[in-house]
């Protein structure tokens, strides 16, 4: 079965998340308190994400350059909590198996290369392939689901990875973080972006609570209208 799937973020008033410029208005480890009452056993994030803070500074070269094409899901072993990561061409490289205490899954394209894998396979990392020549979201998640065991699936990626699961129809619960302040920059990231140009209407959300937490900051929650698995929640 699909995991639920919870978009958590902090942004700006003006929907820009550039972290690092956010600090100076908001309460530390606001954003880590407020994801752990979410209850997730894993969570995701892209690959540009994934390569500033948590993945080796050098990405990863292949000797072969031949492509891995279609392949088992491989468990390298089962864990209580998960870090996932979207890397369509295998670029990143890992020092091990874990991050922070979370088992270490590789979600890629058939398009990474086949030594890349080999990699992974010796670190003991675990990797799911699925997508031709882009990583097939709901194909992924549905093998996350199928193979580690995971319900609840925290979204903290950039805009374009959460607009890509946007896109897909995969966003079940938006957890919003609004921090007192404005980005007003042009080139910042906002929560969700990428989504096609063919798309005139905004997605609509239903309020599921809200809150006032340290430092004026508001946490909000919408599950996503038209979400079977939101639905299915609050029966």
């Amino acid at each position: 079965m699909k995991p639920y799937i919870i978009c958590h973020m902090l942004s700006s008033v003006d929907g820009k998340i550039d972290g690092a410029a956010l600090e100076a208005v908001m309460a530390d480890g606001e954003y880590e308190a407020t994801g752990s009452k979410l209850k997730g056993d894993a969570w995701i994030c892209g690959r540009t994400t994934m390569q500033q803070h948590f993945a080796q500074r050098k990405p990863f070269v292949s000797a072969s350059k031949k492509p891995a094409g279609p392949r088992p899901v491989f468990v390298a072993r089962r864990a209580k909590s998960y870090a996932i990561s979207v890397d369509t061409l295998g670029k990143l490289r890992w020092s091990g198996g874990d991050l922070d205490g979370d088992h270490l899954i590789c979600v890629v394209s058939e398009q990474a290369p086949e030594d890349y894998l080999d990699m992974l396979r010796r670190k003991g990392i675990s990797y799911v392939v699925a997508g031709k020549s882009s990583v097939d979201l709901r194909k992924a998640v549905d093998q996350l689901g199928k193979y580690f065991g995971i319900r609840t699936l925290l979204l903290e990626g950039g805009g374009h990875i959460n607009g890509a699961f946007l896109q897909a129809g995969l966003v079940d619960e938006l957890s919003l973080l609004v921090v007192p302040g404005i980005d007003g920059r042009h080139e910042i990231p906002g929560v969700f972006d990428g989504l096609s140009q063919s798309k005139k209407k905004a997605v609509p959300l239903r309020l599921k609570s809200l809150e006032r937490r340290k430092r004026d900051t508001l946490w909000i929650r919408y599950e996503v209208v038209g979400s079977k698995r939101a639905q299915s929640r609050v029966r």
